[in-house]
């Protein structure tokens, strides 16, 4: 049996904004979206939405609710058809400071080679150091801090390396 024609309009604009949200490069953010009245959903993801969406019209086409009930939903399902439509459409608009540029792997991984960027620099100065050094306590102190280094250097490594070995696993 065909389903009526409203519900055949709301299953169709259902898929085409399936699509639009699957075509969203990313579909997350860092604060939720919607206000509460409208998406009682807190999810920063165009998709947790989307699925708040689909519960609420799947308890709109069962057939045990009373005519205010009904139409109240009705119009909130219209309201958020309308609301993640404007936000698709808008995704290209979005300041790129508000999306998540990483995810927490990737941040981890440029915060050690931050380290070792830091860490290279110190043994160079060091180096340098040593290299001018008059006194044998100075050259000696200087070695130490130059060992310590290296020491936190080859962990820092390690780190990374354990890191892109998970990035490989995927």
């Amino acid at each position: 049996m065909p389903l009526p024609r409203p519900q055949q309009r709301l299953q169709s604009t259902l898929v085409l904004l399936r699509q639009q949200i699957a075509q969203q490069p990313d579909g997350s953010c860092r604060q939720p979206r919607f206000d509460a009245q409208l998406f009682h959903c807190k999810g920063t993801r165009l998709a947790d939405y989307l699925q708040e969406l689909e519960h609420n019209i799947a308890q709109l086409t069962a057939a045990d609710q009373d005519a205010t009930r009904r139409q109240w939903l009705a119009d909130k399902v219209v309201d958020q058809i309308a609301a993640l439509q404007r936000e698709c459409q808008s995704q290209q608009l979005r300041v790129a400071r508000e999306r998540p540029r990483t995810d927490v792997k990737q941040q981890k991984r440029e915060e050690y080679r931050g380290y070792e960027t830091r860490l290279l620099a110190m043994i160079a100065e060091r180096e340098q150091h040593l290299q001018h050094a008059e006194t044998l306590s100075v050259q000696q102190q200087l070695i130490r801090e130059l060992e310590q280094l290296q020491a936190r250097l080859g962990r820092c490594r390690q780190a990374i390396h354990k890191l892109e070995l998970q990035f490989t696993a995927r």
